[in-house]
């Protein structure tokens, strides 16, 4: 067997995508900087984000002033920046030749990148969509914060830190979970389990995804996408949203599939669990900033299946490296 025929028998191959909280300065600067199909994207994009920010979010993104421990968390940067550097990337792995996903995994924002390149809308359509929303949450649900937890699931239920002021925004795997609410409640939530030794992170965020402070926006954003026309997805897209319900197929992309995306909690690991059922020997590449997507996923899976989980982009600049490195490993795993 030929190396090529083992790759075109490698099914499924997953991408993935995440949302809020995984962004970065410098995020993808590695292959800004030597990659042509990366940075012809960004360019591309950056030149129709630009017209509607008001500047050019790659040159704050890859300003050499801003450092990766610096937090980037205003709204109107970081949506539009997470959607066009995990574009880039896609379109980036596309130009290199790689296996073209036969699922899009997506998470909150995330969904929306998968929804783009599922040609659910022409990509400067959906971009310009999550700028849209940006403004909108930024002018209606400002002042609000999220917090990742390590600690089993259920102590939101039994530990009094969490007892008022904060909602249940997403559950990553058994032991991470993510809370919401105002940044004030959330700050005493922090100090409650840092004196309780309970691992934590406030995540780079300014608003209060996937809880009922969100609610704000909900007549406007209706009200600002009743006419957005989508269509079909050319490729499988895997939701995190909770409480799809029955009427999911009629909805899907919809204004209203769209809402829900923002406003029910990120369920990872449901929507994980129920895809891996069906899909016992998917391949998983993690097309976000940070890499978190596929930690979550190696959480959920069993330690046989965590060579089938792939990281590109880190913090740590190995960009270039990781793709060759998954280049190499795709083929093994037919």
């Amino acid at each position: 067997m030929t190396e090529d025929t083992r790759t075109e028998q490698l099914k499924p191959i997953v991408w993935m995508f995440s949302g809020q909280g995984a962004q970065y300065f410098q995020m993808g600067s590695a292959l800004y900087n030597t990659n042509e199909a990366f940075r012809f994207w960004m360019d591309r994009l950056d030149q129709l984000a630009a017209n509607y920010v008001g500047q050019s979010i790659v040159e704050m993104l890859y300003d050499e002033k801003q450092s990766l421990s610096q937090p980037f968390e205003q709204i109107l940067y970081t949506h539009p920046a997470l959607f066009m550097v995990q574009y880039s990337l896609a379109q980036t792995l596309l130009a290199e030749n790689l296996p073209a996903p036969d699922y899009l995994f997506g998470a909150s924002l995330g969904e929306f990148v998968a929804a783009a390149l599922a040609d659910v809308a022409d990509v400067e359509v959906m971009l310009f969509d999550i700028i849209k929303q940006a403004r909108l949450f930024d002018s209606h649900c400002s002042g609000g914060a999220m917090l990742a937890v390590i600690d089993d699931v259920d102590t939101f239920q039994t530990n009094p830190a969490f007892s008022d002021g904060c909602e249940l925004a997403g559950v990553n795997f058994d032991r991470c979970f993510v809370v919401s609410g105002f940044r004030s409640k959330i700050l005493q939530i922090a100090g409650q389990l840092r004196r309780q030794d309970i691992p934590h992170q406030l995540l780079p965020v300014s608003v209060a995804f996937h809880s009922s402070l969100v609610e704000a926006a909900k007549d406007t954003f209706s009200t600002m996408f009743a006419g957005s026309v989508y269509r079909s997805a050319k490729i499988p897209v895997v939701s995190c949203a909770a409480s799809t319900g029955g009427d999911e197929v009629e909805e899907r992309f919809s204004p209203a599939y769209w809402w829900r995306v923002i406003r029910q909690p990120i369920e990872f690991r449901q929507a994980l669990a129920e895809f891996q059922r069906n899909n016992p020997q998917a391949v998983y590449l993690d097309i976000g900033p940070s890499g978190n997507m596929a930690t979550f996923t190696k959480y959920n899976l069993p330690a046989s299946l965590h060579n089938r989980v792939m990281p590109i982009m880190t913090p740590f600049g190995n960009d270039n490296e990781n793709i060759k490195a998954i280049r190499g490993r795709l083929p093994m795993l037919a």
